[in-house]
């Protein structure tokens, strides 16, 4: 199976559990109803035994992930199959090779059948090898910090597949569905209500490679995190986010050696760059899944505030209603990338230059909604600590408020640490003996060479 079968399967094969054993309390354990789908589950889980010896399914922050994949779009039969979890005490199950349909129809029973709360994981494997099941067993609950992260590089690498997918076919000479683009983008949506930290912490992968794929996917997710703090409705927060993905694949019809010349451009050559909005309002028009407002917002994503940029359209014109912010995280992402021609800015740098572009290129209102969402040390910032270690902001708190979290990169001798060291400031903070830890000031990164992206992902996975 490719990667996009295999979601579908998982996503049946969940919600397969789910209706087993929601319809268990409704019908006879021989009903249709209640074997039909145990009888899918074993089907389904076969599947994926064929290339690994066990599968995990895992109840993390009111989501559930099977296999890495989570399921956003719950139906009332999942919730129940959620809660039920939960509630016994069973938060991660482990489905191993060789389960039979009796091991599947007995775990659904005892889920049915389990009044008491917050089992220990010893009673609950107690019951279930009291009951003959063989290949099913669970584990206790864990910090699932390392899995939500692991689940955003997923969403994050398919975003890059995804763009990618689109590049080839145009260039090609198809034109491909936005159906994948859609659903790409919902997932990430679903994954910064699930656990902003997590996902925004991916947009500081600057491969200089794969910039053109990188940069869309950190638009796509800084679009998001924008338009969700505008409390915009979930269409347009899907609007917003295939144009955040495809705001650049007019670039697709310009000449490769135009885009990836590493110097300046002539006259002639920065002209046919200033072709590409329009290009990709042409190509968004032609695909299917795509709705007429994300092409507009590609269309106008390098018009600026005071209506120059391009293309130049007259003072009557009216732009999209949510069409500044594009240019806001792109002038945002652009400006915290280094390149061959300048050298990458901190979060607060960035920023300060976008404050200073307001009113001008960029929206004033939109600069200061990016600011806040951000917050006062955005993801990503190096800070110096009152006992002199140096780390980065590895999560900016709820609301973007704190920061919440560091990683711990220079010790308060200036020496790197081996490894990154991750502090939770939200724990030490009522401790005395570390109270007295906090940020005193920013720093220049490329004053510690040991803060990398690199070694920031590997902090914020720990």
């Amino acid at each position: 199976m490719d990667r996009r079968q295999q979601e579908t399967v998982i996503g049946d094969l969940v919600r397969s559990f789910g209706s087993s054993l929601r319809n268990r309390s409704l019908y006879p354990p021989t009903h249709p109803l209640v074997r039909a789908p145990v009888d899918k589950c074993f089907s389904d889980l076969l599947r994926f035994f064929a290339d690994q010896p066990e599968l995990v399914l895992v109840v993390s922050d009111n989501t559930l992930v099977f296999e890495g994949v989570p399921i956003f779009n719950l139906t009332s039969s999942l919730e129940y199959f959620m809660e039920r979890l939960e509630r016994i005490g069973a938060p991660a199950v482990i489905f191993e090779k060789g389960i039979t349909p009796a091991d599947v129809e007995s775990f659904i029973r005892f889920l049915h059948e389990t009044r008491e709360r917050g089992l220990s994981v010893e009673r609950i494997q107690e019951r279930l090898r009291g009951m003959g099941v063989a290949h099913i067993r669970v584990r206790p609950p864990e910090d699932y910090e390392k899995d939500d992260l692991r689940f955003a590089r997923r969403i994050y690498d398919k975003a890059i597949e995804s763009v990618m997918s689109v590049t080839r076919e145009i260039r090609s000479g198809r034109i491909p569905s936005g159906a994948e683009t859609d659903r790409v983008v919902r997932d990430m949506g679903g994954m910064l209500r699930k656990n902003r930290d997590a996902i925004l912490a991916l947009t500081l992968i600057k491969n200089f490679d794969e910039y053109t794929y990188n940069h869309s996917v950190n638009v796509a997710v800084l679009s998001l995190s924008l338009a969700d703090a505008l409390a915009l409705t979930e269409t347009e927060k899907v609007e917003v986010g295939v144009a955040g993905l495809l705001h650049d694949v007019g670039k697709t019809q310009l000449a490769l050696d135009l885009i990836r010349k590493p110097g300046g451009l002539s006259v002639e050559e920065y002209e046919e760059i200033k072709k590409h909005p329009e290009e990709g309002f042409v190509l968004l028009g032609k695909m299917s899944h795509i709705r007429p407002g994300s092409a507009y917002m590609v269309l106008e994503h390098h018009m600026r505030f005071d209506r120059t940029g391009y293309p130049r359209r007259g003072h009557d014109y009216r732009r999209y209603p949510n069409s500044h912010i594009i240019p806001v995280v792109d002038t945002y992402d652009a400006l915290t990338t280094m390149r061959s021609y300048q050298k990458a800015r901190s979060p607060l740098d960035a920023l300060d230059t976008m404050r200073r572009l307001s009113s001008k290129l960029l929206s004033p209102d939109y600069v200061a909604v990016m600011e806040k969402t951000m917050g006062a040390y955005p993801i990503g910032t190096m800070v110096k600590l009152s006992t002199m270690e140096v780390g980065v902001v590895t999560a900016a708190g709820p609301g973007g408020q704190g920061p919440s979290r560091l990683a711990l990169l220079v010790d308060r001798r200036g020496m790197p640490l081996p490894r990154p060291e991750p502090v939770d400031l939200t724990r030490i903070a009522g401790k005395a003996s570390l109270g007295r830890r906090s940020i005193i000031a920013t720093v220049n990164p490329l004053l510690y060479p040991p803060a990398s992206a690199e070694s920031f992902l590997r902090a914020a996975s720990m």
